[in-house]
């Protein structure tokens, strides 16, 4: 897990009533805050933005528009001194210039820091982005990944805590914001619900510790400030939530036939063998809207290559939440096969059996029939959206550095245990005669979210979602891919243990939390190699490596591994600090931004001079109704000419 320094200033949200945890910004975290009911921000950031000041942090605002509306709104919230921060260099604001996403997505995150940087940021200060929808490619969530990456570096060097605020999400970018987890320190999201005004953590991480699914009502209080207290779940005042569980769960009439709906049109096949009342739907919307007045039935769901989880985990979880315990909810799998933990998370959601893909057709009658009078028993009214974070995996899989890794496989270690789902770390000792980059580089590692790392002695292999029962398969599979079952001159050994000695096996939770703090302790007391470069080398890279090193070869620039390979190895840092480079002409922030230098303009019968700073530009004196064309300020960018 991410640690935060202890001298540096917490940033709060500030809002009455959120405990500690929920209201504290961790030094250097990355933070997203998706504003579905978007006016309603508005408050939140007042609070959050105001004690930042009065805390004495430095803050930077990003803002698309003019500053001046922003501002005004904040101001009237709480009583801010925008233009004393301003005026004594603790606030500093910048306009984005035109086409921002384009430059952006031509020049990357990497020009946008280093060009902060450029500006003089502050470390241990506070960056909020107001409607950053832009800095982020959601539709892309590998260049979503890679952007949040480098955000996280850079806040993370400078201890610069940052919080972005989306106000133009939808649906469709939900897998992306539940994939950048990873590499964020928390996701909340402010939306109206049926009680007002909602705030609900994701993923929260503070320096008191992390909380996932929690959820606050927000409800007005003094200056229009928000107020929190714990979300009311469950029911409703006049008890008609409660009544409607109990009727929905309440055992149906006998209709004397069985309904059953499927997906699959290979199914069609059963309809003339199974009695009852047979309907194929072609959408799982299709299926939720043919069983929406029904309490009894069997639902066949398909899951394809192109299936969408969260769709799918979605129409479960509607399914019997509105159908209640006495529905058969069933997923067939057809050409793919669902991983384990997104197995645990549809049956968590209320489902009753997974047919496998291997499972014949003319089985399905059998399996049908042996959940007659089944009855669903598990408590299905969890948070889904802290529920399917828990399985969408790092996108990270093979080695990593040792820091990285122990980081990783925390973060993975937490979201597991939202569905119980079994991870397993292995460690051991290269046996006598095969040197431990052999083992990095040839170790078959596919899977998103296994990784593996080695110190000077140890090898460890962190497996996610891995039960006990298949872990010696698991191991099998994953060192048979370079290395031969018969082992090493001299050795009876086989399999495994012709490749790892002392082999210690740790499935429990609590105990592969320890080794992972121990190994992270270890990092950050010494230098540990690094075996990236071997890591990324291709099998026909490999394959040259070895032939190489039967041939006499020059010393190499820090260490030379022993017996049949020769390997250099990097002794750089866990995660190196991006370089800090000048600003290019056409680059983002540099020439996306305008510095207030003085005080924000305000409508006011005497206007008073309002001092811009323009990337690239002298000092240019505005007034508040007649600010400078963006025409002229475009080509002032341009040409770099003073004002």
């Amino acid at each position: 897990m991410d640690t935060f320094p202890a001298d540096t200033q917490t940033v709060r949200l500030a809002i009455p009533g959120l405990p500690n945890l929920t209201d504290g910004l961790a030094a250097g975290g990355v933070y997203i805050l998706v504003a579905e009911t978007a006016a309603a921000r508005f408050p939140m950031l007042a609070s959050n933005l105001g004690d930042a000041l009065a805390s004495g942090i430095p803050c930077v605002l990003l803002l698309p528009a003019p500053p001046e509306v922003f501002l005004q709104r904040i101001e009237s919230y709480r009583t801010l001194q925008v233009g004393h921060a301003i005026s004594m260099h603790q606030l500093q604001v910048f306009l984005l210039q035109d086409e921002f996403a384009k430059k952006i997505f031509r020049f990357g995150a990497d020009a946008f820091v280093a060009e902060l940087d450029h500006f003089s940021v502050q470390d241990g200060g506070y960056l909020l982005f107001d409607q950053a929808d832009d800095l982020l490619s959601l539709h892309d969530v590998i260049l979503a990944l890679d952007q949040v990456a480098v955000l996280h570096r850079w806040a993370s060097a400078r201890r610069i805590t940052i919080l972005l605020v989306l106000t133009r999400t939808s649906d469709t970018h939900d897998n992306t914001i539940n994939a950048l987890m990873d590499q964020l320190n928390g996701v909340a999201r402010l939306a109206a619900s049926r009680n007002g005004l909602e705030l609900s953590f994701d993923y929260w991480q503070s320096r008191d510790g992390t909380v996932a699914g929690r959820s606050f009502q927000l409800t007005t209080a003094d200056a229009g400030l928000y107020h929190a207290s714990a979300a009311r779940m469950g029911n409703t005042d006049d008890g008609t939530a409660s009544e409607a569980r109990a009727d929905r769960d309440a055992p149906p009439p006998d209709t004397g036939e069985t309904r059953y709906f499927y997906m699959d049109p290979d199914v069609d096949a059963l309809v003339q063998q199974t009695p009852g009342v047979w309907q194929r739907v072609d959408t799982l919307v299709g299926m939720m809207h043919a069983t929406r007045n029904l309490r009894s039935a069997i639902c066949i769901l398909i899951y394809e290559r192109n299936t969408v989880l969260r769709q799918l985990a979605e129409a479960v979880h509607t399914l019997r939440m509105g159908m209640g315990r006495y529905a058969r909810i069933i997923v067939q799998e057809k050409a793919a096969s669902l991983r384990y933990q997104n197995e645990a998370l549809l049956l968590r959601l209320g489902l009753n059996l997974v047919i496998h893909r291997d499972v014949p057709l003319a089985r399905y009658p059998l399996l049908l029939d042996s959940l007659k009078g089944q009855i669903f028993s598990r408590d299905v009214d969890i948070n889904f959206e802290a529920a399917l974070s828990s399985v969408l995996p790092t996108r990270l899989h093979g080695y990593l550095l040792p820091q990285r890794f122990a980081q990783e496989a925390q973060q993975i270690l937490d979201r597991a245990s939202t569905l119980n789902i079994p991870c397993s770390l292995v460690i051991g000792q290269p046996c006598t005669g095969i040197p431990m980059a052999d083992i990095i580089a040839n170790v078959g590692i596919s899977r998103p979210g296994d990784l593996i790392t080695a110190d000077e002695h140890c090898c460890y292999l962190f497996l996610n979602a891995c039960p006990q029962t298949v872990l010696p398969e698991t191991l099998e599979r994953l060192f048979k891919v370079r290395h031969d079952a018969t082992g090493a001159e001299g050795s009876s050994a086989s399999g495994v243990d012709a490749i790892l000695t002392h082999l210690r096996f740790i499935v429990q939770p609590e105990e592969i939390q320890l080794e992972l703090e121990a190994l992270a302790h270890l990092a950050q007391r010494s230098t540990l190699p690094d075996y990236s470069a071997l890591a990324a080398l291709s099998a026909e890279q490999v394959e040259a490596l070895t032939a190489q090193s039967t041939q006499p070869a020059t010393p190499p620039m820090t260490r030379t591994m022993p017996t049949h390979r020769t390997v250099e190895l990097a002794t750089a840092p866990v995660q190196p600090t991006p370089p800090v480079v000048s600003p290019r002409a056409e680059a983002v922030a540099a020439n996306v931004a305008v510095k207030v230098a003085a005080k924000v303009a305000r409508p006011d019968p005497d206007p008073e001079p309002v001092l811009y700073k323009y990337a690239g530009d002298g000092e240019v004196v505005v007034v508040a109704k007649e600010n400078i064309p963006r025409a002229r300020r475009s080509a002032r960018m341009s040409s770099g000419s003073p004002g």
